[in-house]
């Protein structure tokens, strides 16, 4: 972890990507590979950019008519990567595990995109619900 350099009370991610001090240590304490990259994706793109987004920029084949959305940064997507790639490098050397827990990267990403648009569409729901009384 000695490659992130720390200024200023932010934390230095590569390619001038800053996150702040304390949320990257609050995020090294996080359980799993996928609360872990949920949080560091908000911490880099946070919600409100997200919501408008999704990794590919391909549009959901689940819906006929969907527009897609534009894609995230592969730039800033592989910030994501190599931030995940050096915590599991510190529990495992298994190239193989490395590259499977890796390979969830976008899934998980696509997971928080569907967390976010989700809690807006409730946040809606109730602000029309009292709207409407």
């Amino acid at each position: 972890m000695d490659k992130y350099i720390l200024e200023n009370g932010k934390v230095h991610l590569g390619s001038g990507i800053w996150v702040d001090e304390e949320k990257w240590h609050q995020l090294q304490v996080t359980q799993g590979d996928s609360k872990y990259t949920k949080n560091l994706a908000v911490m880099i793109w946070g919600t409100d950019v997200l919501k408008n987004r999704s990794v590919t920029g391909v549009a959901t084949k689940k819906k006929k008519d969907a527009v897609p959305k534009p894609p995230l940064s592969p730039h800033k997507l592989s910030i994501v990567r190599e931030c995940l790639y050096d915590r599991i490098a510190q529990e495992t050397v298994d190239e193989t595990e490395i590259a499977q827990r890796l390979s969830k990267v976008n899934k998980y990403i696509c997971e928080k995109i569907m967390d976010i648009n989700k809690s807006c569409k409730n946040e809606e729901r109730r602000e029309a619900k009292y709207n409407l009384q």
